[in-house]
C-alpha cells in the first residue's frame, strides 16, 4: 500500500532520531535509563533499533530528549511538510497586528483546550 512504512523502518527512525538528540544534548544511554525509569536493557535495544518502542515508553523518552513522539517516529517528508506549515502559520501571524494576535492567541488556546478535553 502507498504511503505504508515498514517496521524496520520506524524502529531505523526512532533509533536515529534518539542518537541524534541524545548527542545534541549531550546525553547518554544510562542518562535515559535514569531519566526514564526503564531497563538498561530496554533502552539499549530501542537506541540500536533492535525493538519498536511502545507508546508508554516514547512519552518519557519524548520528554528526557524534549521532542515530540512524533518528531521520534515520523519519517523526513511528514517533518519536512509540517515544518513548511509552520513557517506559513508564523508568516501569516507576522502580518497580522498586535490586537488581533491576543485574539488569536487566546483562540488557539480555546481550541487546544477543547482538544484535549475530546482526548479524555
Amino acid at each position: 500500500m502507498k504511503g505504508m512504512v515498514n517496521v524496520n523502518d520506524i524502529k531505523a527512525i526512532i533509533s536515529e532520531r534518539i542518537k541524534q538528540r541524545l548527542k545534541q544534548l549531550n546525553l547518554k544511554q544510562k542518562d535515559l535509563v535514569e531519566q526514564t525509569g526503564q531497563s538498561k536493557s530496554t533502552i539499549n535495544k530501542i537506541v540500536n533499533g533492535t525493538v519498536t518502542p511502545r507508546v508508554d515508553l516514547l512519552i518519557p523518552i519524548s520528554r528526557v530528549l524534549d521532542v515530540s513522539i512524533d518528531w521520534l517516529v515520523a519519517n523526513e517528508k511528514e517533518v519536512e511538510h509540517r515544518g513548511k506549515m509552520e513557517e506559513e502559520i508564523i508568516n501569516m501571524l507576522r502580518q497580522v497586528d498586535e490586537k488581533k494576535k491576543v485574539y488569536i492567541y487566546f483562540l488557539v488556546l480555546y481550541i487546544l483546550v477543547l482538544i484535549n478535553d475530546k482526548k479524555k
